[in-house]
């Protein structure tokens, strides 16, 4: 073979090699495991209160996000603010801003470092809002 056909065949082969990564790595992008899965999930809520017993709430919901279903279920009731969603009642238990109440949102006893809104949710999770009094 002459030098041209080789050069030729390396060039070609070089190409065809990324094209089949990409086109791998776009396989790979699309069809990744989403944080937010779409369809029916179950999920569970248990809204903790000090020295009052916790309450259950387990319910399906096609929602992406934590606050898309807890609204659905109008489980809260909360505001807007520069920061996000500030929730300021579940399960019609309003915090008190006098004794400095807030609610904490926990995945399986792990805080979460994300508001409500920005929350995804999966199959068979398991939330908890905590009202917390004072900062802890």
């Amino acid at each position: 073979m002459s030098k041209e056909v080789k050069y030729f065949v390396k060039v070609f082969l070089t190409t065809l090699g990324l094209f089949g990564v990409s086109v791998l790595l776009l396989f790979l992008f699309f069809n990744r495991t989403n944080p937010a899965t779409k369809g029916d999930k179950e999920i569970t809520i248990l809204v903790v209160i000090p020295d009052e017993e916790d309450k259950e709430f387990k319910f399906s919901t096609d929602a992406i996000t934590l606050r898309q279903a807890l609204d659905e279920q109008k489980l809260i009731n909360g505001k807007e603010s520069q920061y996000g969603y500030f929730i300021t009642e579940v399960d019609g238990i309003k915090v008190d801003d006098k004794k400095s109440e807030w609610w904490s949102i926990t995945k399986n006893g792990e805080y979460i470092e994300y508001g409500v809104s920005m929350i995804n949710i999966q199959d068979k999770d398991q939330y908890e809002l905590t009202l917390m009094r004072g900062i802890d």
